[in-house]
């Protein structure tokens, strides 16, 4: 079966097997034997079985860290209003969407970038969402269209020499911009009265710094930032942006326990005690407070996490899924 995926992702080919930075999209091409191809160069993508879009957020990304709030400019506009699905349909037998971002994303796209990307999705075979909660805004946008879930994925392979040496520190999922909701959960990891760290993204506001009890980590790959997400006890990811939930996942993988989104599948399915409404505040305060006192609930939602890792998110599966679906 020849499958590609097509993102705004500038090389091509096969994604190596040692990849260091084996992030979600890389493991989902690397799992399927899939190349890749820069998104721009879809006129020569031909003969394909299939072929998954991953449609680029653009500028737009700006707006979530309060930056040039008065930009709208979608950088790829020019892709949306041209006819490029439906020569990819030309030239291969399916085309599939996979969601990237929340669902809301393009509303901030100009009036005609907007139905310029809802036409480029009816013109798909298929859409893969994240989540189960995304699959209803696709239904509701496209009642006879295929929606599927496309899992959020680790390859377990790259992590094996990892020697998890659990330290008493905890780590907030995220920065301090409405996108990820880090203030709530700089309040709830306040409640472990241990050392508090967070991750360097592109989303770190003006000033965070200032923080004095927050300590933020260097940028890293995915490889480095698994062994170095393996040293912490406790996580806290209180974002309201519905999104892939790759950092429950990868807390799932090592057990730790991670409170977090409902809505996320990988939060929900994996950390189904410690998952909550992400405006209320309150009750995550609450269940940080329970795993730090209670040492016995803390190893049950450690072992739960681990069980429902590899109950719903092994390699294996994830093929038996995907083949299934897109078959």
């Amino acid at each position: 079966m020849n499958i590609t995926f097509l993102s705004e992702m500038g090389f091509e080919g096969k994604i190596p097997p040692n990849h260091p930075n084996m992030r979600t999209e890389f493991a989902w091409m690397h799992a399927l034997d899939a190349n890749h191809s820069y998104i721009r160069n879809y006129i020569n993508i031909k003969n394909q079985d299939h072929v998954f879009l991953i449609l680029p957020k653009g500028e737009l990304n700006l707006n979530i860290v309060g930056a040039k709030l008065n930009n709208k400019t979608n950088s790829w506009a020019d892709l949306l209003g041209s006819n490029f699905i439906k020569i990819l349909k030309s030239n291969n037998k399916k085309i599939h969407y996979i969601q990237e971002g929340p669902t809301w994303l393009f509303n901030d796209y100009e009036i005609i970038d907007q139905f310029n990307f809802y036409n480029n999705l009816a013109e798909c075979d298929s859409i893969f969402a994240h989540n189960e909660y995304d699959t209803k805004f696709y239904k509701g946008l496209f009642p006879n269209k295929q929606i599927n879930i496309m899992p959020t994925l680790l390859i377990e392979e790259l992590l094996k020499d990892i020697r998890p040496n659990t330290e008493e520190k905890v780590i907030i999922g995220g920065n301090f911009a409405r996108w990820y909701g880090g203030f709530q959960s700089y309040l709830v990891a306040d409640e472990f009265k241990v050392e508090k760290w967070t991750q360097e993204s592109h989303a770190k506001r003006e000033n965070e710094d200032q923080i004095s009890d927050l300590n933020h980590l260097s940028r890293l790959t995915w490889i480095e930032w698994m062994k170095t997400l393996s040293t912490f006890k406790y996580a806290v990811h209180l974002m309201p942006t519905i999104a892939a939930g790759t950092f429950s996942l990868n807390c799932a993988y090592f057990g730790i326990p991670c409170i977090g989104n409902e809505k996320v599948d990988t939060q929900r399915l994996c950390h189904p005690d410690l998952s909550v409404d992400v405006d209320n505040v309150e009750k995550a305060r609450k269940l940080a407070k329970q795993l730090k006192e209670d040492k016995e609930w803390y190893r049950h939602c450690s072992k739960i996490a681990k069980f429902n890792y590899n109950q719903h998110y092994n390699i294996k599966n994830f093929k038996q899924k995907t083949y299934f679906n897109i078959i």
